[in-house]
């Protein structure tokens, strides 16, 4: 993983993409970057940047044991707080990952975004498919984060 940090930004960082934003513009109005918006240097709660090619890496590397034996890949994926009461439909967090259950995949990984940043790991580890998507603006990964489900599990997405 060679692209993937919490950047000081403000330095040059190859590989690094700017973030943009129409939050706190009118319907419509103009993208700005968000670059005096986000954080100074990334921590617990976001700023961290990555790559696809990284994340798939982290991927291969979690599912391996190559991170963790396999005692501790289980105890960190797997989840620990809200369960829900649709038992085809299970949303819980582990360490870090999100898990969900929808018609017996199990899913790990996780979500996040910010202004003018949007990101989704989804590792499905019955099919073995991971989905890994970045966009730099708002809300990017949502679309092609509910057609994968979609197309992958056969299921209606509202």
């Amino acid at each position: 993983m060679h692209n993937t940090d919490c950047y000081d930004l403000e330095y040059d960082v190859p590989n690094l993409a700017t973030g943009y934003t129409r939050l706190g513009t009118e319907d419509g109005g103009p993208w700005r970057n968000n670059i005096f918006i986000h954080v100074v240097k990334g921590g617990s709660a976001g700023g961290g940047y990555s790559t696809v090619e990284d994340l798939l890496n982290f991927d291969i590397a979690l599912r391996t044991n190559k991170l963790l034996n396999p005692e501790h890949t289980d105890l960190s994926t797997t989840g620990k707080l809200l369960p829900y009461e649709n038992p085809d439909k299970q949303k819980r967090l582990g360490y870090g990952f999100m898990e969900n259950r929808v018609q017996g995949e199990r899913i790990i990984g996780h979500i996040g975004g910010f202004e003018g940043i949007s990101a989704v790991l989804a590792m499905y580890m019955h099919s073995g498919y991971t989905l890994a998507v970045l966009s730099n603006y708002d809300h990017g990964v949502m679309g092609v984060h509910l057609k994968f489900d979609e197309l992958l599990l056969e299921i209606q997405i509202i």
